[in-house]
């Protein structure tokens, strides 16, 4: 079994596509694909198909019952506190020697591009993703709060793999596409893994 958690609209056969935001949510209604394409709410095509749970609780599967978990651009939507219970849960569900894969926004590389001049200190808190974003509409400033994740916890590749250790894992920095998880092109994207922290371990 695999577990691709925070899937948003990426979900690839042969995985178990975990999401909760609220348009993979609202998708399961009748109808609601005729409204947002009026009102434009959800730029993301939400699949049907997505395993609708909320990933700051307790995993619904068993321990020791997964074998491999993706997770990409989703730990830095958790606070500090519940990152850990989300990577504590990844480490209760894995069997042992199951792998372990996450990606997240590089915090060094924003700050050294800001350092260097390349990014105006006005745009650095919107480049880092903790704000709700700008938008023309008006209800969509609205309900913003209600269906954008902005970023809650920033981590680098030091602080990424210490956690992940500390946790149980056997792990270390790796690079796009180098994994022990087979075929894992077809689960990782490369535009999300450009600027970003990706380290991936095993459950000792």
């Amino acid at each position: 079994m695999k577990l691709n958690l925070g899937c948003g609209s990426h979900v690839p056969d042969g995985w178990i596509n975990v999401d909760y935001a609220l348009g993979a949510r609202f998708v399961k209604l009748p109808f609601f694909s005729l409204v947002n394409k009026k009102l434009k709410l959800f730029d993301m095509d939400w699949g049907k198909k997505i395993y609708l749970h909320d990933l700051t609780k307790k995993f619904p599967w068993d321990s020791s019952s997964i074998d491999v978990i993706y997770s990409s651009h989703t730990l830095e939507h958790f606070s500090r506190e519940e990152g850990r219970t989300f990577l504590g849960e990844c480490y209760r569900v894995l069997r042992k020697g199951g792998i372990i894969r996450i990606v997240v926004p590089d915090l060094m590389h924003n700050v050294i591009e800001y350092i260097e001049g390349r990014i105006r200190a006005d745009d650095f808190l919107e480049l880092l993703g903790v704000l709700y974003g700008d938008s023309s509409n008006e209800m969509k400033k609205k309900l913003a709060p209600f269906y954008k994740y902005p970023h809650k916890c920033m981590y680098d590749t030091p602080r990424l793999v210490t956690i992940l250790n500390e946790i149980g894992f056997q792990a270390s920095s790796r690079g796009a596409f180098d994994s022990d998880i087979e075929g894992i092109r077809m689960i990782e994207l490369e535009g999300r893994t450009e600027h970003s922290v990706i380290a991936e371990g095993r459950k000792a």
